[in-house]
């Protein structure tokens, strides 16, 4: 090779090292991404036992029925959504603070599932993917759109006054980081499905009916 001390044959072994190495590389990164924002959650009960429709609560959009009686204890299964820390997700909530209705903040405020796509809105399914990693949202709403949560147990609404109070309990567990959803009591086919949200959650974008 001109210019070069060399031997050629060393030279050109050189080259499939490095791209091993870049490859590796590209695969250890997406690697982590899909570990680390993949959608988390999963849906219990058979999805036609519940259903999302108009909430009767005032201002709150979609909520979640019963479209078959379920008994007490029953479990719906865990909080739709992609593990954040909570400094990480205030970076999304500052350009799209919509996202902030559906996220579940955990009770030491380290962390929250959010179930939102990029631009903080909720659809039918939570496919992964944040702003944290470049890529991220593509590699998972496009390349991996068939792993894929049912956000049906985020539609979940608090009781209008002379609702009939809750009928969902939650369950924080801090160390596998999931909130589980089951019934505090006997729910009929038609009931709407509701839960009390804490006293930290902003009520300020719905009233509820009197």
């Amino acid at each position: 090779m001109k210019g070069s001390n060399l031997p050629l044959a060393f030279a050109i072994s050189d080259i499939p090292i490095s791209a091993t190495q870049v490859a590796s590389g590209v695969v250890t990164y997406f690697g982590l991404v899909t570990y680390f924002d993949r959608p988390k959650g999963k849906l219990n009960v058979d999805p036609s036992f519940v259903e999302a429709k108009q909430s009767q609560v005032e201002g709150a959009g979609l909520g979640l029925y019963a479209s078959k009686n379920m008994p007490s204890g029953t479990i719906l299964g865990t909080y739709p959504g992609v593990l954040r820390p909570a400094n990480k997700f205030m970076k999304k909530y500052e350009s799209k603070p919509a996202t902030s209705v559906y996220t579940w903040r955990f009770t030491d405020n380290e962390c929250l599932i959010d179930p939102t796509d990029s631009e903080g809105q909720l659809l039918d399914y939570c496919l992964g993917g944040t702003d944290d990693f470049p890529l991220s949202n593509f590699w998972h709403q496009t390349v991996l759109g068939f792993w894929r949560v049912p956000t049906l147990l985020a539609r979940i609404n608090e009781p209008p006054i002379g609702g009939g109070g809750c009928n969902v309990q939650s369950d924080e567990n801090l160390e596998t980081r999931e909130v589980t959803f089951s019934l505090s009591r006997d729910v009929f086919a038609g009931e709407e499905l509701y839960m009390d949200y804490g006293i930290t959650y902003d009520r300020s974008g719905y009233a509820p009916r009197e």
